[in-house]
């Protein structure tokens, strides 16, 4: 049986984490990709890179960028990021 080259450069890594964490990792791969873990690896490093990214940007306004408590709030409410309160 040979094994098929992937596309673009690959790195092996070898990773330890907490069981728990490991189970949710493995718990997505089946349920979303068909038990792959590198494809959730793949997902969450996107996530990461996102957020360095915006972070750059942020940084590149220097203070002017910092949203407000308020601000912040606000904005994670917009964007999903918290639930709205219920009656």
């Amino acid at each position: 049986m040979s094994v098929k080259k992937r596309a673009g450069g690959t790195t092996h890594l070898s990773i330890s984490l907490p069981t728990e964490e490991a189970k949710i990792l493995k718990q997505r791969a089946k349920r979303v990709y068909n038990g792959n873990v590198s494809r959730v690896v793949s997902d969450a490093i996107r996530f990461i890179a996102y957020e360095e990214a915006r972070d750059a940007l942020i940084a590149s306004f220097g203070g002017r960028g910092k949203p407000t408590l308020a601000e912040a709030a606000q904005l994670d409410l917009a964007w999903g990021l918290v639930a709205n309160k219920s009656a």
